[in-house]
């Protein structure tokens, strides 16, 4: 599938050389613009994107776009940065409203094996994994798998199935937060499976506390699982009541040792940027690179850009 051309080219390779760029509004028809912010600067450009007119598109935390023809459902990869698209598999239907992307690495049998890349979709609202390996091009073909995490009941309203909400893809694996408290989730792909399917273990990591003041301790309100540079990190907002309105405390960033099994508390990432987001997605950079203060920034996303925060650790 080619790409599209864009309106006006130059304003938008202008607007990529102060990369990284988040697109949030992904446009309504008749005008189909799309208002790119720059993390950089801060600044706000609209642009018409005909790239991503048409499409169904989910954003990943490497930067990459899945993109899907919401009349065909034809499916690829695009690099904003590039222009590159890499043919997938046609879907049978567009992904639902609720659904997050990830590429990673499938786990190699041995170790000189070059590793094969795996797309992966999951529903924020219901059991069920997409998935699919880019090798296979658009002749190959995506293949569904459900799990099970328990059920949860609303007062009032059907009882409903449990759906990952927090995953980061580290190394071949997709790691995510279990509903049972303390517990990570870790699911993995074969590069010599004959097609793609995914394999569960789970292991026990107590999540951090925050020790507020004497005698009172808090336990996160929100939390975040990202990968950087090879790494599993796991980011807990911790909020407090002021006047019956919750504000937030304190941003404690955690990295996973995986020979022990434990979060390790981090004082200093060094030269990174996280962005923490909606409903969980996340995203990192080097800071330095893009033009973003050295150390850790985290920028907290609520529900305007208007109200974003930065935190230092």
């Amino acid at each position: 599938m080619e790409s599209k051309p864009t309106e006006d080219l130059s304003s938008l390779a202008a607007a990529a050389a102060s990369f990284p760029l988040l697109v949030y509004d992904h446009g309504e028809q008749p005008d189909n613009s799309q208002t790119v912010l720059s993390v950089a600067d801060g600044s706000t450009r609209t642009y018409q994107l005909l790239e991503m007119a048409n499409f169904k598109c989910l954003e990943t935390p490497q930067g990459l776009i899945l993109m899907v023809d919401t009349a065909s459902f034809h499916c690829s990869l695009w690099n904003p940065q590039t222009g590159e698209k890499t043919p997938l598999p046609a879907m049978d239907e567009a992904p639902q409203e609720h659904c997050r992307c990830l590429v990673a690495d499938t786990v190699s049998s041995r170790p000189e094996w070059n590793p094969d890349s795996l797309v992966l979709v999951y529903d924020l609202s219901r059991p069920e994994l997409l998935m699919c390996r880019i090798r296979g091009g658009a002749a190959a073909a995506w293949v569904r798998q459900s799990y099970d995490m328990g059920l949860y009941e609303v007062p009032g309203k059907p009882i409903m199935e449990r759906a990952i909400h927090y995953m980061a893809a580290v190394q071949g694996v997709f790691y995510y937060l279990e509903s049972t408290p303390n517990t990570i989730g870790a699911l993995f792909s074969f590069a010599d499976n004959p097609e793609p399917g995914l394999e569960l273990v789970t292991f026990d990591a107590k999540l951090p506390e925050l020790d507020w003041k004497e005698g009172v301790t808090l336990r996160a309100t929100k939390t975040y699982l990202l990968e950087h540079s090879k790494d599993l990190f796991l980011f807990c907002l911790f909020y407090k009541v002021v006047d019956s309105t919750l504000e937030l405390e304190e941003v404690g960033a955690c990295m996973m040792d995986l020979t022990k099994k434990e979060w390790v508390k981090v004082d200093d990432i060094g030269d990174a940027a996280f962005l923490l987001g909606p409903r969980g997605f996340g995203a990192s950079c080097p800071a330095t690179e893009h033009g973003l203060k050295k150390g850790v920034c985290v920028p907290c996303l609520r529900r305007s850009w208007r109200q974003q925060r930065l935190r230092n650790i």
